[in-house]
């Protein structure tokens, strides 16, 4: 069993710190960044069917259905490289500005784990938690208008799927899925709470 001072160290560790370590012409020169023409960020209906409520409506009980008719996945392979999006899904959308897209590389790819130089410190894994339910997404669009990656997120769970392995370089510290969800908000890219059920 860790001691002490070994969690406190590895928590410490995992906490997300500002390294520095690319400007961003090369943050831009990073897959699968460098192959787009245009980046878009989203915000989708989740797939998995949602219970259904029930409320007070006019002094009467009434069951408000909250499934989904729509069946079609938000994402679907279609070939290689290239996806197909069930728009009918995004409730967001925002095509990401030369400014917008150097703000969300900096927090993917230059806030890292937090150096620890204490001969103590060993890693102890993070079981993470258990949902994932994305409702959050990152598009890479090439010059004929198809996405060919994406990256979409659960931020309540802290978890995300990249289309691509090629994917390796970006640390996922304590903090990082914050940051990100904050840059969607600045964006103007936020969950519907009428939508999604919420009050």
């Amino acid at each position: 069993m860790p001691t002490k001072k070994q969690l406190a160290l590895a928590e410490k560790h995992y906490q997300c710190f500002y390294q520095n370590k690319y400007n961003a012409e090369q943050r831009r020169s990073i897959f699968p960044f460098n192959n787009a023409v245009e980046i878009q960020i989203i915000s989708f209906k989740p797939s998995y069917p949602m219970n259904n409520d029930i409320k007070e409506v006019d002094g009467k009980l009434i069951e408000i259905d909250r499934s989904d008719p729509d069946t079609v996945p938000v994402f679907t392979a279609i070939s290689k490289d290239r996806y197909l999006i069930n728009y009918r899904k995004v409730i967001n959308k925002k095509t990401l500005s030369a400014a917008g897209i150097d703000s969300l590389t900096d927090i993917l790819y230059n806030y890292s784990y937090t150096p620890i130089t204490d001969k103590d410190f060993i890693e102890i894994g993070d079981p993470g938690c258990s949902c994932y339910e994305p409702t959050k997404a990152i598009l890479f669009i090439d010059g004929n208008h198809h996405v060919t990656q994406f990256m979409r997120t659960c931020f309540k769970c802290q978890k995300h799927f990249w289309s691509s392995s090629k994917v390796n370089e970006i640390e996922y510290c304590t903090g990082k899925y914050a940051m990100l969800e904050s840059f969607f908000f600045r964006q103007g890219v936020i969950r519907d709470p009428e939508i999604f059920g919420e009050e």
